[in-house]
């Protein structure tokens, strides 16, 4: 079954917003509940949330306060490395925009499955950007995921040397494929 792209989205916003709904009630909830009834499933809560309750008005932030901007805490940290208990390859709107944008089974299952090394996620055009490669094949089998934080719109590039040489796989967010010069770096 198919489900198009902005419905997945929405899922993927949904999702993020029950968790800072359920932090909430976790907060809320009486000393002696068990944590069983007040944890989130999904991601885990947004720290800044409790702070901000806490310590009083909200810093201004340069992005609007939506769930994709949560993504931008992950520059300058490896794609394994873990925000608030969870890795970006493992986000509920990483992976919700990766399976948005990527028709090709193939490739979502090798963007997931294949392990290898990775360089700092980094901010390039205005999006969020995940870099990593084939664990001995790099040059040969490589992917990057493009987000933009103020949207979540997703476009990933794939480039497996054995199927073409000279150009890369672009998944765009726009439902668009193309092939662009040279590989994902």
């Amino acid at each position: 079954m198919s489900f198009p792209r902005a419905t997945i989205f929405t899922l993927a916003l949904t999702l993020a917003a029950c968790g800072a709904k359920a932090d909430k009630a976790a907060t809320d909830a009486p000393k002696d509940a068990t944590p069983a009834a007040v944890e989130p499933a999904g991601n885990p809560p947004d720290a800044s949330a409790t702070k901000t309750a806490a310590a009083g008005p909200a810093e201004t932030s340069p992005l609007p306060p939506t769930a994709g901007s949560k993504l931008a805490s992950y520059v300058g940290k490896y794609p394994f490395d873990k925000v608030d208990g969870v890795a970006w390859n493992d986000h509920v709107l990483v992976k919700a925009g990766i399976a948005a944008t990527v028709k090709d089974a193939a490739v979502r299952k090798a963007i997931a499955t294949t392990g290898g090394p990775a360089t700092p996620i980094e901010m390039k055009d205005g999006k969020v950007v995940a870099w990593s490669c084939e664990q001995h094949n790099c040059g040969a089998h490589q992917w990057s995921v493009h987000i933009d934080p103020r949207t979540g719109a997703t476009d990933v590039c794939y480039f497996d040397e054995a199927a073409d040489p000279d150009k890369a796989r672009w998944f765009l967010a726009n439902g668009k494929e193309e092939k662009r010069e040279a590989n994902c770096q």
